[in-house]
């Protein structure tokens, strides 16, 4: 009897770690919101509650506003909020603008009074889900926005740092920048080569999720799956990721506007 026992303990445990190599989570980019076009938001926010159980998570990768003003970023967070599943926010190069108050600092302060403690002080932070490491990147200029984006030294250095300290772990990094080539001279990386060479250094990385190209793309480039999303705004459109034993699967979803 105490054989089986053990047996049965060793067996749902077996079943609770399979359970926990999966991670399942929504991504949003590029919604640009402006108050011409909040309805879209609303309406995404609750066929998310209605059409998903379990969500590990929902991430908003950058430009969640059109302009940098505190009003757009307010209406952003108040409507977001609503989600019934963990958020998670980046920042793009819509997102930020010095001169208008809205630095990195302040952004992330106003998105920590709304979804607590979970959000980094700074533009970078952590999410563990399991055996899975999300680590989250900026690249965005605060003094001058551009739509060339640039992946400073100090945020580089920080990241080699995570991916030493989770060397041991499957990482995913969330951006809003990708590091696929684009024919758009206005819309590329500046110094994409520090970047590749941080990440050769590790083996960690199985993929790197962003938007900015409002288009969609997925190419395996250096053993990195590489997964960029078309744009929110105008179509609707999210992705829903499933990672599970280290595999990555998506597919991309137009939102239902019936109700609009």
């Amino acid at each position: 009897m105490k054989r089986l026992f053990i047996l049965a303990c060793i067996l749902f445990c077996s079943c609770i770690s399979v359970a926990a190599q999966t991670v399942k989570f929504v991504q949003v980019t590029d919604v640009h919101l402006t108050n011409n076009n909040a309805v879209y938001l609303k309406n995404f926010v609750k066929n998310i509650n209605d059409k998903y159980q379990e969500l590990d998570f929902v991430v908003f990768t950058g430009d969640n506003i059109d302009k940098a003003k505190v009003q757009n970023l307010e209406l952003f967070l108040d409507i977001v909020k609503q989600l019934k599943f963990k958020t998670y926010i980046l920042v793009g190069n819509h997102d930020l603008y010095d001169n208008q108050g809205m630095t990195g600092e302040f952004y992330m302060h106003q998105v920590r009074k709304k979804f607590g403690l979970y959000h980094s002080s700074g533009l970078n932070y952590v999410i563990q889900k399991g055996e899975y490491i999300f680590l989250t990147m900026s690249g965005v200029k605060e003094v001058i926005p551009s739509p060339n984006g640039y992946y400073r030294q100090g945020e580089l250095v920080w990241l080699d740092k995570m991916l030493t300290k989770y060397s041991d772990k499957k990482v995913v990094i969330l951006q809003h920048f990708p590091l696929l080539d684009t024919k758009s001279a206005g819309h590329g990386l500046y110094k994409k080569s520090e970047y590749l060479k941080t990440l050769s250094s590790h083996k960690n990385v199985i993929a790197i999720i962003s938007g900015h190209y409002h288009e969609n793309r997925e190419e395996f480039c250096d053993n990195i799956y590489h997964i960029v999303t078309k744009n929110f705004s105008n179509n609707t459109y999210y992705k829903f990721i499933e990672i599970e034993d280290g595999f990555v699967y998506t597919s991309l979803v137009e939102n239902n506007k019936a109700e609009l």
